[in-house]
């Protein structure tokens, strides 16, 4: 029994000195401070837009009436998909109005989720055409930095973090990261929506 605790001690000893030689706690730390900087700017801009604009409690019951589930479902899926172009929280703002709230939460971060899987098959396309791959690998290089260091790790922090996931993930399927592992994985991105949804409704 003692030995194998030790053998447990001695694996983590090395996991945690290996990551911390390669910088992963100090990405994560400022990344920590990034959120708090986004959340800082995104109050400072709700009130500005709630005191001067629109009162924002009254957006979410404007886009709903105005655009149509399925339209904005397509728009967030070919989103996550290509880049990440809109915020994925302008979607959980969206939702609020809904009386399901969660159910919808639910259902943006699983469409998050394939929008992924989606991403990924680009990268695995580009793949294909090695002066396309090259380039965006070049382009990317710090996610192929990251992901050849830290693997499943750095996927897992694009999902919870304020980082371009679907990049990450197009870069993984270029550099032909396990499928199944991304399959997994994945699943922290729908926990992120769980997680950033009350934040976005004390907002209103």
């Amino acid at each position: 029994m003692k030995k194998i605790e030790r053998n447990i001690f001695n694996s983590f000893n090395i996991y945690y000195r290996y990551y911390k030689k390669t910088g992963l706690y100090s990405f994560v730390i400022s990344n920590l401070i990034k959120i708090f900087l986004v959340l800082v700017f995104v109050f400072i801009l709700a009130f500005v837009i709630n005191k001067f604009i629109i009162k924002l409690s009254e957006l979410p019951e404007y886009l709903v009436d105005n655009f149509s589930t399925p339209i904005v479902l397509l728009s967030f899926f070919i989103s996550e998909s290509i880049l990440g172009l809109i915020p994925p929280d302008f979607f959980i703002l969206w939702v609020s109005e809904f009386d399901n709230f969660y159910l919808m939460v639910g259902v943006l971060g699983f469409v998050s989720y394939l929008g992924g899987l989606a991403a990924y098959g680009i990268g695995v396309s580009i793949r294909q055409i090695p002066s396309i791959k090259q380039r965006v690998l070049k382009f990317y290089s710090t996610h192929v930095d990251k992901i050849k260091k830290w693997g499943s790790l750095f996927i897992i922090i694009a999902a919870l973090f304020p980082l371009p996931y679907a990049v990450a993930c197009t870069v993984a399927g270029a550099m032909k990261f396990p499928l199944k592992n991304l399959v997994f994985i994945g699943v922290f991105r729908i926990i992120r929506f769980f997680i950033y949804a009350p934040i976005v409704i004390q907002i209103l």
